[in-house]
């Protein structure tokens, strides 16, 4: 699904906002114009209604010198519902209203017309009227009423209308308008930094983006990016530096298995051709695990943990069998914490060059342990410890032993990879492989890594 503008998106959610707003506030504001149209009308027919009474004679004639401006708009009604008299605006008018009407309602009726003779827009009042009677008619009750021409009152309220809807319009409009340049030059930023994004190449990792100081938020968001680019560009150099050294190094190796192979064949005596065979066998070995354990530090923080038992069994018996030809005692245990449960990411590419160096450098008759611990002081990690009889380290290599390419070894034989691999994979993960000096034999070496679940 192509993914929609968050310009558009913002545009269109601005509008429909002004949209409700202005239905809202114009539905509320016609009410109230009309409600006050209803008043002023309402209360206009009041005063004229009042002004009339005095101007009608008891038998429901209009006195000759009526002329208010208020009261141009009369007609008195007989009980018969005739027209017994009216004001000259209205001589040719009917009967505004039904007489019946006027005194079957609870109170005054007041009603809007529309007439043709005269061509005119009433808004009309009646209320009762006794009456006396004249020749020819009876006395009774009839009704008074008053009108007032509501064009003006009509006009008044569709020009207020017309500009209460004219008004809606230009704020929603300019709701809009200013929604679309806001979120253009909002976002004007984030496109200069997607093109500088695009132009970033491997090698300008170090250097970063840009930070736009007209944007906080951005600014923090980009600040942040960099930080991460300058953490990818830290490893991408060590992993370049780390490749370039190793194949530099890797080469001696080699050139040294083809001689050695060069050697073998060119030797007559069949117990030397064998024995150099082995001498390529060894060393194809050493080259392939550390060839295999960096892959495995490329490969170990997208690895699953496994349970630390099941990891244990099969490297236990690799180990066992490395002891048995060095003719070396091996001696490990685990701990009843450790359980069936509890779960470790690459323990036996950590481990492994640990075991593997303690058994090279215990002489024939020694011994080596491997305790595996539950660290509780740290967090619940898992704790392997590889002690081993033999000459201690020297303080000299102490400090050094980690370093990639240190070993105790002759170069030629590919060396020196193995405690540095098992550390760097150790700390991805969030571990350590250390030298200690508090185990029982002359040499400690110790693994730590973070352990999952529990019994």
């Amino acid at each position: 699904m192509v993914p929609r503008s968050l310009r558009n998106r913002l545009v269109l959610g601005a509008a429909a906002v002004g949209i409700v707003f202005a239905l809202l506030f114009g539905t509320v504001a016609a009410w109230r114009v009309s409600s006050a149209e209803d008043q002023a009308v309402h209360a206009a027919l009041q005063t004229r209604i009042e002004l009339a009474r005095d101007e009608v004679a008891p038998d429901g004639s209009i006195r000759q010198d009526a002329g208010s401006p208020k009261t141009d708009l009369v007609q008195v009604i007989g009980p018969t519902g005739d027209v017994r008299s009216s004001s000259p605006a209205l001589a040719s008018a009917p009967p505004l209203v039904d007489v019946a009407a006027v005194y079957s309602a609870p109170g005054a009726v007041e009603r809007r017309l529309s007439m043709q003779q005269p061509d005119i827009d009433l808004a009309v009042l009646a209320v009762p009227l006794a009456l006396t009677g004249t020749a020819g008619s009876p006395a009774g009750a009839g009704a008074l009423v008053v009108a007032v021409d509501a064009e003006g009152f009509n006009t008044a309220t569709d020009q207020l209308l017309g500009l209460l809807l004219a008004g809606l319009g230009a704020v929603v409009v300019g709701m809009t308008a200013l929604t679309w340049w806001l979120t253009g030059r909002a976002l004007h930023s984030v496109t200069r930094l997607t093109e500088d994004a695009e132009k970033l190449s491997p090698h300008g990792l170090g250097t970063g983006l840009p930070v736009p100081h007209s944007d906080a938020e951005l600014a923090r968001l980009v600040e942040a990016l960099n930080r991460m680019l300058g953490r990818l560009h830290r490893s991408h150099i060590a992993e370049l530096t780390f490749a370039a050294g190793a194949g530099h190094r890797l080469r001696t190796p080699v050139a040294a298995l083809r001689a050695e192979a060069e050697l073998a064949l060119a030797e007559p005596d069949q117990d030397q051709t064998r024995a150099a065979l082995l001498r390529i066998v060894a060393d194809a070995d050493q080259l392939t695990s550390i060839v295999d354990r960096m892959l495995n530090r490329s490969r170990a923080l997208e690895s699953t943990a496994a349970p630390v038992l099941e990891v244990l069994s099969p490297a236990m018996r690799h180990w066992y069998r490395q002891a048995e030809l060095s003719r070396v005692t091996l001696t490990v245990r685990s701990a009843a914490e450790i359980g069936h449960t509890r779960s470790c990411t690459e323990l036996a590419e950590v481990v492994e060059p640990v075991v593997d160096n303690a058994i090279r450098h215990t002489p024939p008759g020694g011994a080596i342990d491997i305790d595996v611990l539950v660290d509780a002081a740290h967090g619940g990690s898992v704790l392997v410890r590889v002690s081993n009889t033999g000459e201690p380290i020297a303080p000299d290599m102490a400090s050094r032993m980690f370093d990639a390419w240190v070993s105790s070894r002759d170069a030629s034989v590919a060396g020196g990879l193995g405690l540095w691999l098992a550390r760097e994979t150790a700390c991805d993960l969030g571990g350590n492989v250390t030298l200690v000096d508090d185990g029982p034999y002359p040499t400690t070496f110790q693994a730590r890594l973070p352990l999952i679940g529990g019994e």
